[in-house]
C-alpha cells in the first residue's frame, strides 16, 4: 500500500524536525554513516561490578550502570536508520563462533577545550587485566535477533527489550553491535579507561561509519528471491553446495513466507551459472520464479553460508 504524499511528506518534515532537534539518529548516506546523540555514563554505580563494564552505548532504560555512554534514541530507531545506509542483519555470536555481520567503525564526538574531538569508542575501554586500551578496529552489525516484547505483546528486535546497542561480550546476542575480538566469549574482562573517558553526563554524539570494503575486480553481486516450492526440498543445501563448487561468497537463508532468499558474489561468470542452477534448483523443488537484483560487490562476503 502507499502512502499518500502530503502524509509522506508531512512524515519526512517531522524526522528532519526531530533530527534537528538532536533527539532522532540523523543519516547520510553519502558518507556511509549515523549520528546519535549520547551521554557519557556515571561509572562505578554498583561496587560490586569491581569496575566492569559490559556495553559500550546502551539506549536510556537499559543497563547504563554497565555502560560508557546512553541515548535517548531507541534500537529501532538507530536499525532503521542504520538500514540507509546499506547495512544489513548479520548473525550474533553463539559459543562456537563469533559475531558475523557488516563491519562498522564506532566513534564519539565530543567538545573538550574549545575543541571538537572524535575518537574510535574502542579507546574508552580497556582489560581489567593487565589495564591495556582495546586496539581500533570496526564492531560487527549483527543486527540484534528477534525476540518478544511482552510489554507491546508483539515480536520486535531484542535490543528493543533490553535497550542494549554496543555490547562488549558473546553472552547477550541481544546488542545491534558485537565485539568481534576473539576474547570477548568470556564476560567481565573489560572496564572503562576513565582518564579517557568524558566526564559523565558529558554530551557526545555516537557515530557509525559503514566501512566498505572493496571487492576483487569483476566481482559480480547478486540479490535473489526464489518462489516455488523451495522449501523442505533441500534448495539451501543444494544453493550452498554448488556455490562452494564455484567458490563463490555469500549466503541463503528460509524466509518465513515460503521463499528463499540469497546474496551471491563472485565471477561473473560463476554467478550467472549458480543462477542458471537455482532455477532448477534440486530434484524435489519446483522453482516458479527467481528474482535476481544486481548490487555493488563488497569485499565483506567470505564463504558461503546457510543462515537461519
Amino acid at each position: 500500500m502507499h502512502t499518500p504524499r502530503g502524509l509522506w511528506c508531512l512524515a519526512i518534515c517531522l524526522t528532519a524536525a526531530l533530527a534537528a532537534a538532536g533527539e532522532r539518529p540523523t543519516v547520510d548516506a553519502k558518507a556511509s554513516s549515523v549520528r546519535i546523540p549520547a551521554v557519557a555514563a556515571k561509572q562505578g554505580v554498583y561496587k560490586q561490578l569491581k569496575g566492569a563494564i559490559e556495553y559500550v552505548l546502551v539506549a536510556e532504560g537499559g543497563k547504563a550502570y554497565e555502560s560508557l555512554f546512553t541515548t535517548p534514541c531507541t534500537p529501532i530507531e538507530i536499525a532503521q536508520a542504520l538500514a540507509q545506509i546499506g547495512l544489513k542483519p548479520g548473525t550474533p555470536a553463539t559459543e562456537d563462533a563469533p559475531p558475523r555481520g557488516q563491519p562498522v567503525r564506532i566513534l564519539a564526538e565530543y567538545q573538550a577545550d574549545g575543541k571538537t574531538i572524535r575518537r574510535a569508542v574502542d579507546v574508552f575501554v580497556r582489560y581489567l587485566k593487565g589495564g591495556q586500551p582495546l586496539k581500533t578496529m570496526p564492531w560487527t552489525f549483527t543486527g540484534s535477533k528477534k525476540g518478544y516484547d511482552p510489554a507491546a505483546d508483539k515480536e520486535t528486535l531484542e535490543a528493543a527489550v533490553t535497550k542494549s546497542i554496543v555490547g562488549l561480550h558473546f553472552q547477550d546476542a541481544s546488542p545491534l553491535f558485537q565485539n568481534p575480538r576473539p576474547e570477548a566469549r568470556k564476560e567481565n574482562i573489560y572496564t572503562a579507561n576513565l582518564p579517557q573517558l568524558p566526564a559523565p553526563g558529558s554530551a557526545v554524539v555516537i557515530i557509525f561509519e559503514r566501512v566498505v570494503q572493496q571487492a576483487p575486480a569483476g566481482a559480480r553481486r547478486i540479490h535473489v528471491f526464489v518462489s516455488g516450492r523451495v522449501q523442505g526440498v533441500g534448495f539451501r543445501a543444494f544453493t550452498q553446495r554448488e556455490a562452494r563448487r564455484l567458490k563463490l561468497a555469500g549466503w541463503v537463508k528460509n524466509l518465513a513466507d515460503g521463499r528463499v532468499e540469497a546474496v551471491v558474489q563472485g565471477p561473473a561468470k560463476d554467478v550467472a551459472t549458480l543462477l542458471d542452477k537455482m532455477r532448477r534448483g534440486p530434484r524435489a523443488a519446483r522453482v516458479q520464479k527467481l528474482d535476481a537484483t544486481p548490487q555493488p560487490a563488497e569485499g565483506a562476503l567470505a564463504g558461503f553460508e546457510i543462515r537461519y
